[in-house]
């Protein structure tokens, strides 16, 4: 077993730092870990300190400067592990008030006297470091030699995981892409429970996740993302209470590169069946509603009384974090979500902070609610109709694919006979009264279709209402069409939309 992390305790024990140092402060922390040393003189070295430092200097900036060493100090003292400050050259003694600051972070000040070189004690830190540094990399590398014995004579996810848990001696466990628990390994006391816990706070807190060196954390819970082939395919998690030691992040991060040569078989193989699955929903070699219910309920998908499909257009941010153990279906275009409609409008809030948080101008498409699995196709043809007029109209945001049908059902019948007569005889005359005498026939007509009532288009168009009235009749007068008569009315709106489809160049 390698050695433990180098603590101020077992600095102590040193006697060529021993005898160079005095302890000056009662409630100094000498458990504090020490990474690396740094020597500065700078009143504002706080701002260049990491964590895990000892910091040796003379005192030299705040001797200076004495009304900048408490408001310095106070920043740089929860940053770092330790300080060692020469007394006899800058300054005779250590202020009694940065001790006492030190005391309120448990940061142990040590007073290096004044014959000693710092040289020397960077070399006899230096020295307990690199000693650390290099028992600790022959330990990751024995791991590393079980992970390859392990993987090569087990295709298990638990036999890997079981290599890291008892290297760690803490908690983890590992995730599918689809945030499902494969494989976990618990310290005693630690209940299948607990793990399905934490899998639920990873979902919760994912949006407040905070990135580290070696991935992100969530509370307590460190989490290695294990990519192959440039996807995601899975998370190694690790349990533990504040941050982890450097040998610990490397084994995190060897774990999750070995996982993820399993989990892309895993992946791979749910990917392709996925894909087939759709691929016979979508040339219709599988209509029945209880053969889809069934294949549904074999890929892990459960039942319910109505679904929805809502349908995500791509990013440069994967969306797919968001939406971690979802039925989710990837094409070229967009995203497929299958979901119940209770799950609907979370999943549309999820997407709408995607959108904010990401500064993304997408947009998301929800079928109608369906009650039969054999209608799922009709929904995903009616939906990706609507979300590619939607590309085509620049609008982004989250739209019902049943107000925007008019227009998808329009596109179908363009160039019809029917279409043409409609753009001849109602639409070009009206655009062509309106250029020649600057009318706003078209707007009018185009507000009072929309607005609930005439006053309402009339002031929507700031306009008198008898002047809407006028040209409400200068149109039928045009096209012989009455917008008071329902059937003419009918014919106007569809006249309005093909009016936007022309100019939109759809």
């Amino acid at each position: 077993m390698s050695k433990k992390m180098v603590t101020l305790n077992e600095l102590l024990e040193i006697k060529d730092f021993a005898e160079r140092v005095i302890l000056v402060n009662k409630q100094g922390n000498l458990n504090n870990q020490i990474t690396h040393v740094t020597i500065m003189e700078g009143p504002d070295l706080y701002e260049w300190v990491t964590g895990g430092e000892f910091v040796l200097t003379t005192w030299y900036a705040f001797s200076k400067n004495p009304e900048l060493q408490e408001i310095a100090f106070q920043k740089l003292a929860p940053r770092i592990s330790a300080i060692g400050i020469k007394t006899g050259r800058f300054i005779d003694k250590i202020p009694l008030k940065i001790l006492q600051l030190a005391d309120q972070y448990q940061l142990p000040v040590f007073e290096v006297k004044t014959a000693v070189k710092f040289r020397e004690l960077v070399q006899t830190i230096t020295s307990e470091i690199q000693n650390y540094q290099t028992n600790m990399l022959i330990e990751v590398e024995k791991n590393y030699q079980k992970l390859i014995h392990t993987s090569l004579n087990s295709d298990d996810l638990a036999s890997l995981v079981n290599v890291l848990g008892n290297q760690l001696h803490k908690s983890c466990f590992c995730l599918n892409h689809e945030g499902k628990l494969l494989a976990s390994w618990g310290k005693r006391g630690i209940r299948k429970q607990d793990f399905l816990d934490w899998i639920e706070k990873i979902k919760a807190g994912f949006k407040e996740r905070i990135y580290t060196d070696a991935g992100f954390c969530i509370d307590e819970l460190h989490v290695f993302e294990c990519y192959a082939r440039n996807q995601l395919v899975g998370q190694f998690v690790i349990a533990a209470a504040g941050p982890l030691t450097e040998k610990e992040r490397l084994i995190g991060q060897q774990g999750a590169s070995f996982l993820a040569i399993k989990l892309w078989d895993h992946y791979e193989t749910l990917q392709k069946t996925v894909e087939r699955f759709w691929k016979e929903i979508k040339n219709g070699a599988i209509t029945q509603g209880e053969v889809i219910a069934e294949k549904l309920t074999g890929l892990g998908f459960n039942q319910h009384e109505a679904y929805n499909l809502v349908l995500f257009s791509k990013g440069s941010h994967d969306i797919r974090y968001y939406l971690l153990n979802k039925f989710l279906i990837e094409e070229e275009k967009f995203y497929i979500l299958l979901c119940d409609s209770k799950a609907a409008l979370a999943i549309v809030n999820i997407f709408k902070k995607y959108n904010k948080e990401q500064n993304k101008v997408a947009v998301a498409v929800i079928s109608p609610e369906f009650t039969e699995l054999g209608q799922i196709k009709e929904h995903y043809e009616m939906s990706v109709n609507v979300i590619s007029l939607l590309y085509k109209l620049h609008i982004s945001g989250v739209r019902k694919a049943e107000e925007w049908l008019p227009f998808s059902l329009l596109m179908h019948c363009r160039n019809t006979a029917e279409y043409n007569f409609i753009k001849s005889t109602v639409l070009d005359k009206l655009l062509e009264y309106d250029r020649r005498y600057q009318a706003s026939l078209l707007d009018t007509l185009t507000a009072a279709l929309q607005e609930n009532s005439l006053e309402d288009a009339a002031e929507r168009q700031h306009i008198h209402i008898n002047t809407l009235r006028y040209r409400l009749g200068k149109i039928r007068e045009i096209t012989q069409k009455n917008y008071f008569k329902m059937t003419d009315r009918y014919f106007l709106l569809i006249c309005i939309m093909i009016q936007r489809m022309e100019h939109e160049q759809l």
